[in-house]
């Protein structure tokens, strides 16, 4: 299987958030019953081949372009047409989802290349931090750490907009997903630098009132895991944690527990201890 890397550049990011949005009117402009056939005919006059998908909150778009990536034997790539082709969608995903009366929450971008068979990228974002972008509350590279980016390999299965999109997305998923993320690269950014640690892909899930996150965290060819190591892992991303929520303002949850497998060590902070934590 091939090994999966995402070349994410700041032009891409800064890319991705400069598109055109179109204005508000009395009504609107694309109403919820139209919604899906609106934003499908306006791909259609872009010659996008696309489809498209509005489940409760979150919509859909699964868009096939030549040259939006790049396979090999043992990666995935952005293609040299990435620009273009998010340029394109998002364009006109903005324009519907910022001009409609549907309650959008979400929209999922499930992006192939018929020249790189079984490769998928997949770009998940909430439409309140396209908002707020678009208002210069947030900047660009906070808005490309908010944006779910995943690069994967299906194999000879095709996938469908249905098994990315199969029901409503809660905003504490979405959350677990991208702070599992952006503790990963916090860490990597911090620890790798020394050649000491290792670190690997990150997880976490939100379950039961409580989110979960795992530590991939290890030592280097040479290197060693020792206690105060780990408590920096923890402290940092503790704090990841912390001011992520805080900036969303998101309170709906009781506690947060981070684990990091290798040690077998185990942190369980109450939704109080991360005020501190900040």
């Amino acid at each position: 299987m091939p090994r999966l890397t995402l070349r994410a550049t700041a032009t891409t990011a800064g890319m991705l958030l400069a598109l055109a949005l179109s204005g508000c009117e009395s009504g609107p402009t694309y109403p919820k019953a139209r919604l899906v056939e609106s934003l499908q005919g306006l791909l259609k006059e872009d010659q996008l081949d696309a489809t498209v998908r509005f489940v409760d909150h979150p919509l859909g778009v699964q868009l096939s372009y030549p040259g939006a990536l790049t396979q090999t034997n043992t990666s995935i790539t952005l293609g040299p047409e990435f620009q273009e082709a998010t340029r394109k969608v998002l364009t006109a995903i903005h324009r519907v989802s910022l001009s409609t009366d549907a309650d959008i929450q979400f929209y999922i971008l499930l992006l192939s290349d018929p020249k790189a068979p079984g490769a998928y990228l997949t770009m998940v974002r909430y439409l309140d931090d396209v908002k707020r972008a678009n208002a210069n509350m947030i900047d660009s590279p906070e808005m490309f750490a908010r944006t779910i980016f995943e690069l994967s390999y299906a194999g000879t299965t095709p996938v469908s907009l249905d098994q990315y999109v199969p029901r409503d997305i809660k905003l504490e998923e979405f959350l677990s997903w991208q702070l599992a993320r952006r503790i990963q690269y916090a860490l990597a950014e911090k620890l790798k630098p020394s050649g000491v640690l290792s670190v690997g892909r990150c997880g976490g899930r939100f379950q039961d009132g409580e989110f979960d996150f795992m530590l991939d965290v290890s030592p280097a060819a040479g290197g060693t895991l020792d206690e105060a190591a780990l408590d920096q892992v923890f402290t940092l991303s503790t704090r990841v944690i912390a001011n992520v929520l805080a900036s969303y303002r998101f309170d709906r949850f009781d506690a947060v527990r981070l684990t990091h497998p290798l040690s077998g060590r185990n942190l369980l902070l109450p939704k109080t201890r991360l005020e501190v934590a900040r």
